[in-house]
Formats: structure tokens, sequence, C-alpha cells
């Protein structure tokens, strides 16, 4: 009897075996594809009404209001008007392991949704980072095309922050560097050339003067292009040029008041949260085009990386969880700002999952579109208990102002 067990329990193991290969396989077939739309649905979060997408890293409106986001190495595109995003195009990695990031299994266990930064012209080219690689896909072509190599990227090292991308017009982008630099090296800003096709550098900031770019931004009231950077007193400035960079004229620099992720435009001024640790600095600010005159409007308590504004003049940010020392509690806020008068209200956001040191620590963040006048409020929610990682959340620009006015 146990002679003639064994080789029935073998066979039984092997066939159980080969039926677990081929429905892995099928299942990584299908989520290496990918799901050809990805639908909105009416829900609600941070107690508000909203609409909600599964597994899309939000990236930025265009020109003509449609909606841009990436699932993995995916990029997805929501026509204006329409309620389901639409797969468009898979971004390339190279020869590399972050080949693997197009399985939402290992972006789910390594906690790292975040897989590719890009933006979209009037043309729909789209210029796109990726494992350290610049991409390029015509609005008419088929496949990307590698154009640029950038010089740090790996571990610790995102090569581009997410507001370090702009297009400023249909045949120029830049690209602002972002890493570690323990070893305080010179920082460029780069440009494109033939039509993307080639980077130049624009920019090149002095050893030991700054240690990265958070962004590059562009003003659509002056035209002007603006640059922020950090992260100690004397690494941080804000910055602009009228001249593609040839020279920068600093508004400010040296005190962590210019430790800025993301600037927020109006026709007057320009409105900003700190990307700081230290509670006497901490805080919104606003400072005038005209007069220079700098004002702090809210102090807070963690720090801001995104912020925008949307198309009737609502001014949104988001707090970044990071464990710096200011952190009174686990809890992303969202900060909105109406009408011509300082009054900020304040929404809780949700409660930071993977805090402790190691492996699976994480920012928590409320990851907004990097544009600015776009017709809502477009969000991924990252590493937080109350939604799942990757969840894509859009609020009418209404609705966050009817919150305002209730919490007056």
């Amino acid at each position: 009897m146990v002679a003639n067990y064994f080789p029935e329990f073998k066979q039984r193991l092997y066939l159980l075996t080969a039926f677990l290969a081929v429905f892995f396989g099928i299942y990584l077939t299908i989520d290496y594809r990918g799901p050809a739309e990805i639908s909105l649905y009416p829900d609600s979060a941070f107690g508000l009404p909203v609409l909600r997408a599964k597994d899309l890293v939000v990236q930025e409106y265009d020109q003509n209001g449609n909606l841009w986001a990436t699932r993995g190495m995916l990029v997805y595109k929501l026509e204006e008007g329409k309620s389901k995003f639409k797969r468009v195009a898979r971004v390339p990695t190279g020869f590399s392991v972050y080949w693997v990031r197009n399985f939402s299994v290992i972006r789910r266990w390594t906690i790292r949704p975040e897989c590719v930064e890009m933006t979209v012209n009037s043309k729909g080219d789209i210029i796109a980072l990726s494992a350290g690689h610049i991409w390029l896909l015509p609005s008419k072509g088929k496949k990307f095309q590698e154009v640029f190599i950038l010089d740090h990227y790996g571990p610790g090292n995102q090569g581009l922050r997410n507001a370090g991308i702009v297009s400023v017009n249909d045949t120029l982008v830049y690209l602002g560097e972002y890493f570690r630099n323990p070893d305080k090296e010179k920082v460029r800003i780069y440009n494109s050339l033939n039509n993307f096709r080639s980077f130049e550098v624009a920019f090149e900031f002095e050893p030991g003067e700054t240690r990265h770019i958070h962004a590059v931004q562009k003003d659509p009231y002056s035209e002007k292009l603006w640059v922020c950077t950090g992260d100690a007193d004397n690494e941080s400035m804000v910055a602009w040029s009228d001249n593609g960079f040839s020279s920068i004229n600093k508004i400010g620099h040296g005190s962590q008041i210019w430790r800025v992720c993301q600037l927020v435009f109006t026709e007057e001024a320009l409105y900003w949260g700190t990307d700081t640790g230290n509670e006497d600095v901490a805080g919104i600010y606003r400072w005038v085009r005209d007069t220079g005159e700098l004002k702090k409007l809210k102090e807070i308590d963690r720090e801001v990386f995104y912020g925008v504004r949307l198309a009737n003049g609502t001014i949104v940010m988001s707090t970044t969880l990071t464990r710096a020392d200011t952190e009174k509690d686990n809890k992303t806020s969202i900060f909105v700002m109406t009408g011509d008068n300082d009054k900020i209200i304040s929404i809780e956001g949700g409660t930071w999952k993977h805090n402790k040191p190691g492996f699976w620590f994480k920012y928590a963040k409320l990851r907004f579109q990097r544009d600015q006048g776009g017709p809502s409020l477009a969000m991924t929610i990252l590493n937080q208990k109350e939604f799942p990682d990757g969840e894509l959340i859009i609020i009418s620009e209404d609705t966050l102002i009817e919150a305002a006015e209730n919490l007056n």
C-alpha cells in the first residue's frame, strides 16, 4: 500500500504544480498587459463625494482637459467628459531590473506604485522618465524611443521629482535632477532639443550650491520658468528665469522658508507650503509679485509636497508624512483656499500605514496633478490605511468650495 501511495501522491503533486504554474502564468500575462479600460465610479472620501479609480498614479491634465495617469509602466488617458481611463502605451524600462515594475504584485509587495513621471504637450507627444531613461512617444508614433539617460538613478535616487518635469511648449521640455547627492556634486537643469530627441544642460548649479531640484515649473501668467531646490538652508531657494535658464534670479534662499516642492501661481502672487521639519518655519506662504512681500498664512506641523490651483482659482495643498520632528499624528491633511481672503481650511486625510523604518517604510502622500488650472483636483493616495495603495481620487472644484464654505 505504501509503495503504491507515493507514486500516486507524486503524480497529484506534479499535476497541482503544473496547474498552479499555468494559472500563475496566465495571471501574470493578464496583469502585464493591464486592463484596456479603468472605470471611474462615484464614492466618498475624506467626507466628500468623489470619483475613484483603482491603481492609477496621477500625472497631469493636458491643455485639452484630458487627465493622464500611469499604472506601473502603462500610460492611461481619461478624455475630458468621459468616465473611463483608456490604455495608451507602455513605457519601457530598458534592460534593467525595473522591468518587474510591470507587475502589480511586485508594486504592491514593495509599496512602490510610483514608477513613471511623464508630461504631454498639446500635440500629444509623451515624454516620460522610466528607470533613469527619458523616453519619447511622438503623437503619431507607435513605440517609445530612448532619447536621454540621467546620470543619477537607482535606490534612493528618483532621477526627477514629480514636479521636476515640465512641457513648456510643443517643442520644449525641461528636467530638473533629483538625487541624494551626498558628495555635493553639481546639479543640472536640462532642456530638450530636436523635437525631444536629445537633451542638453540648460543650467548648472555649482558643486555644493544645492543638493537637488524639487521643481521646474512654467508660470502661466508671466511666462517665466521657476526652479525650487533643497534641502539644507544654504541649499534651498526659489528662483526664476526669463531666458531659458541662461541665468536665474532668486526671490529667496538660505532658509527653510525657501525649501519648496511645488509652487502655486496666481496672477498676483505665488503660494507654497514648506518641505521642512523646522516647526518655527513650517507653514503655507504667499509671495506678492509686485512688492515681494512674503507672508506666512498658516502654520502647519507637516511637510507639503504638492500644491495646485484649479480652474476657478481654488488653491489646494496636501501634507506628506515623513517622520519629521514636527508631526503630531499619523494623519495626512488637505488644505483648501478659496476667494481673495487668507482663510485656509483643512480636511483630514488618511492614516499612515507603513511607517516603521526598514524596507517597507514609505512616505504617506496625497499626490496631486502637476499642472495648474485643472478642472478638478486629481490625486493618488499612497500608503494610507483607509485606501488601497495607488487609489486615484477626483474631487470637483465645486465640492471643495462647498466644503470650505461649510468649514468656515
